[in-house]
């Protein structure tokens, strides 16, 4: 009798996916000016991102269509935002091209096709590179600007500093209590217990907590917490720390300097260097991270989303970077 081994062949191993990191170095930056290719304003990308980098989005289209804009604080909320007049021709455009979800909902946004251009906080996290995955798609992550991941306290609390050894026994759960750094008078009267805010998974936040300050340390478990300490915006440790004496919180620093400030919160040094833009620009600050625009690496040279990548390392593209707050390569 014949038996057929056929369908025990070995199947060849398909390539995963990959990040192509573009990292500038001093010496290979902006060493030739350009002006803005037409090909991006006839042809301008889906464009999503994470929350801390919506000015930028804006201003980089308005600058490209030749649209006025404003910074505007939004209702009460004291959310500064960048606005582009409305009276122009080109706003209706900004409103088409340009979405604004968050970090992860972006980066799910480009793997799957509905943004084509994203400007991030953060490489991607390990849930979307299993999308990646999945899809079978190559990201291409590019440097363009610098930014830092901050730690944030009440105004009324003295600490002006922490190690990063501290904090990540803050929130390991080693350390419970401000006895060390707030005045007797205060841990005297109050049980002066630590209240550690923390964000949601998969927020740029909580990713780059993990990766710059836990590690392969493990954060304390949600049942051991207050529920009211896990928050899921931006806003929401901001807003917690302003009414709480007891707190610390994290986010980064173009968000928490430009787009939501707040004379109730202060942000503390980390290892003895507070974060500055100058110390953001030497990168002398510990946490200093980097801001990417990303796409997905099959697309076309001259496609508008690689020219606007490509273009955001031109002197002129820097300068709008420089101009929307953030701390420019250059």
């Amino acid at each position: 009798m014949m038996m057929s081994f056929s369908s025990c062949r070995e199947i060849p191993t398909p390539t995963p996916p990959t990040l192509l990191f573009v990292k500038p170095t001093a010496t290979s930056l902006l060493t030739n000016s350009a002006p803005i290719p037409m090909a991006i304003a006839h042809h301008y990308p889906n464009v999503d991102g994470s929350t801390s980098a919506y000015p930028l989005e804006m201003i980089l289209a308005c600058k490209i269509f030749g649209v006025p804009y404003r910074w505007e604080t939004i209702g009460i909320s004291n959310l500064h935002q960048v606005m582009p007049d409305p009276t122009h021709p080109s706003a209706v455009q900004l409103g088409e091209r340009i979405q604004h979800t968050d970090t992860h909902n972006a980066y799910l946004n480009l793997i799957n096709g509905q943004a084509d251009f994203i400007l991030v906080a953060r490489t991607p996290s390990a849930d979307e590179i299993k999308a990646m995955t999945e899809k079978d798609i190559s990201l291409r992550v590019q440097t363009i600007a610098l930014d830092a991941f901050v730690f944030m306290v009440n105004f009324e609390n003295p600490t002006e500093e922490l190690s990063l050894e501290t904090i990540r026994d803050i929130y390991m759960g080693k350390v419970t209590h401000w006895t060390n750094w707030l005045p007797d008078e205060i841990t005297q009267t109050t049980e002066a217990v630590i209240h550690p805010y923390r964000r949601n998974p998969n927020s740029g936040s909580q990713e780059l907590m993990e990766m710059l300050v836990m590690k392969d340390s493990p954060m304390i478990e949600l049942p051991n917490m207050d529920a009211n300490l896990m928050l899921m915006s931006m806003t929401g440790p901001i807003n917690a720390i302003a009414k709480d004496p007891l707190g610390i919180g994290y986010s980064v620093y173009y968000y928490t300097t430009f787009m939501f400030p707040d004379k109730h919160v202060k942000l503390i040094g980390i290892n003895g260097v507070r974060p500055t833009s100058d110390s953001i620009a030497k990168r002398a600050y510990p946490l200093t991270t980097e801001v990417y625009a990303v796409i997905r690496e099959s697309m076309p040279p001259d496609s508008s989303a690689v020219l606007l990548q490509n273009w955001l390392l031109t002197a002129e593209g820097q300068a709008v970077v420089k101009e929307s707050g953030y701390v420019s390569l250059r």
